[in-house]
């Protein structure tokens, strides 16, 4: 029977993620199973990480066929890079590639659920954004920053819908151009936090309505200071300012 340990694994080494594992040996198919037999070209012999329930399994590859490969767990500890606040961005949908950046970006920060939504100033509409693809881009990031769970980027949601999930969580920082105070190491030392609600707008931002939604919800405005930031390095921006206000920058 494998060990069990506490340690962080050796980030460099190849990590998939299961929903499960029982037992001493995971078989791996599909996509992964290619992934690692024709693009890595790995072999009997390697080492992998696999990750399932916020615990790394390292495994060695014993048999590989055209269809799987068999291996042998070796090792378990549990995974420590679970940020213990959990932050939601919900985000507003943008165009391009822009929600791809910052899925990708803030999935290596630590963020645990995307939620995007259309309010009345986005330039695009629901269909426009592939929630299929932006899992995959939480995937792979969550894979080469040494995550233990990978982030839900959840199906496109209205404004109005967005005022009813936000009441959920222990503190809601909502970042405004044209808020003339509110500080966000105030509204984040305000209460003792485990889940936290990030707001960013799209590239159009909010309408007065919006924002006087938001407020009559208990939300305040804060501002990031005199210069505007683009909706996607808002949303990099205020979660990295977060985790670090939260402690997340510090080894335990």
């Amino acid at each position: 029977m494998a060990s069990y340990v506490t340690s962080q694994k050796d980030l460099t080494m190849r990590k998939l993620f299961y929903d499960k594992i029982d037992g001493d040996e995971i078989i791996i198919t599909g996509d992964e199973h290619k992934h690692i037999a024709y693009s890595l070209r790995m072999r009997v012999g390697d080492e992998i990480v696999v990750c399932a329930g916020g615990v790394d399994y390292t495994a060695v590859i014993d048999k590989m066929s055209k269809d799987s490969t068999v291996c042998r767990v070796v090792e378990k500890a549990r995974n420590t890079s679970e940020p213990d606040h959990q932050i939601t961005l919900f985000f507003g949908a943008m165009k391009g590639d822009k929600n791809d950046y910052v899925v990708q970006k803030c999935t290596e920060l630590g963020v645990v659920k995307f939620v995007p939504f259309i309010s009345s100033y986005s330039a695009v509409r629901s269909d426009n954004i592939k929630t299929e693809r932006l899992n995959r881009i939480a995937l792979e990031s969550a894979k080469q920053s040494g995550r233990g769970i990978v982030p839900q980027v959840c199906e496109v949601i209205g404004f109005i819908d967005l005022l009813d999930f936000v009441k959920d969580y222990d503190v809601v920082v909502f970042p405004y151009e044209r808020a003339e105070n509110g500080d966000i190491g105030v509204v984040v030392g305000k209460a003792d936090c485990k889940s936290v609600a990030v707001i960013v707008g799209s590239e159009g931002g909010f309408s007065p309505n919006e924002v006087e939604k938001l407020n009559s919800a208990g939300v305040s405005p804060i501002t990031l200071g005199e210069r505007i930031l683009r909706a996607d390095t808002a949303s990099v921006a205020v979660c990295s300012v977060l985790f670090y206000l939260l402690g997340e920058w510090s080894r335990q």
